[in-house]
């Protein structure tokens, strides 16, 4: 029996960094909502696991491999979604490089590979999909920023100068899309600690740290993909529809101390 509801029936979405964490949930609920996703990603074995999780949603769900440093293969995904679906309605920019370090002790390389990540793959993938939604004529973009793209957090100068970056494009890009008649919106979501595999792998998994983390915020606990999941697939749908240049902050009152 089909899961699927018919919120996000008829559109078009791809979900970058949809591999592991919230960008995998993220495609299975905006799947789960109706909408045709390609999943992308460059670990093919968990993206095949997505696919596989998209199919048991009842509905339609592929997944690609992607780097989204790449700018032809940018335009070479977008090229393949709209020659096979039609068209392209939503963007989820998730994908992201994180790592905690002081800043004497973070190299230009390390600088450059993570602007290049968070920064530049955001920017090409709005480049492209705005193009492909001009010619739909309407389409929503969500960037997945980070509370530490507003706040500040000792060793991660690089992370929160890309993230920094993320929100005030966004920003910026909202008020392109709305110019001149045109109905493309952008909002952008600032997590606060998620205990995915990103945090994991930069900070370790003792339960001391997890602990940590949730004590430090106001609500008790960390967060669950789901929660900015189900965030996302609100941006994406018409409920939305009057929503663009907006800042959704998800982080159980961390950023409110």
């Amino acid at each position: 029996m089909s899961k699927t509801s018919a919120r996000l029936a008829g559109k078009v979405a791809i979900v970058t960094g949809a591999t592991i964490g919230m960008g995998r949930e993220t495609a299975i609920a905006l799947c789960a909502a109706g909408a045709t996703v390609i999943a992308t990603g460059r670990n093919e074995t968990e993206g095949a696991v997505t696919a596989g999780l998209l199919e048991q949603t009842g509905g339609q769900g592929i997944y690609r491999k992607q780097d989204i440093t790449d700018e032809s293969g940018w335009q070479s995904l977008i090229s393949d979604v709209e020659a096979t679906y039609g068209g392209l309605d939503i963007l989820v920019n998730n994908a992201a490089m994180f790592f905690v370090k002081p800043l004497l002790e973070t190299s230009f390389e390390d600088l450059d590979a993570i602007y290049k990540v968070n920064m530049e793959g955001t920017f090409l993938g709005m480049k492209y999909a705005m193009a492909a939604m001009d010619r739909r004529g309407a389409g929503s973009i969500i960037n997945v920023s980070s509370l530490l793209g507003i706040r500040g957090f000792p060793g991660g100068s690089a992370y929160c100068a890309t993230k920094g970056a993320v929100t005030q494009m966004s920003l910026a890009a909202a008020l392109e899309g709305a110019a001149d008649g045109r109905n493309i919106r952008v909002n952008v979501i600032h997590p606060g600690v998620f205990w995915t595999k990103m945090v994991i792998e930069a900070m370790g998994d003792a339960d001391e740290v997890k602990q940590f983390l949730a004590d430090e915020t106001p609500l008790g606990r960390t967060g669950n993909p789901d929660e900015i999941a189900q965030a996302i697939v609100y941006l994406a749908s018409d409920e939305a529809r009057l929503v663009t240049g907006s800042e959704m902050t998800i982080d159980g009152g961390r950023g409110a101390r």
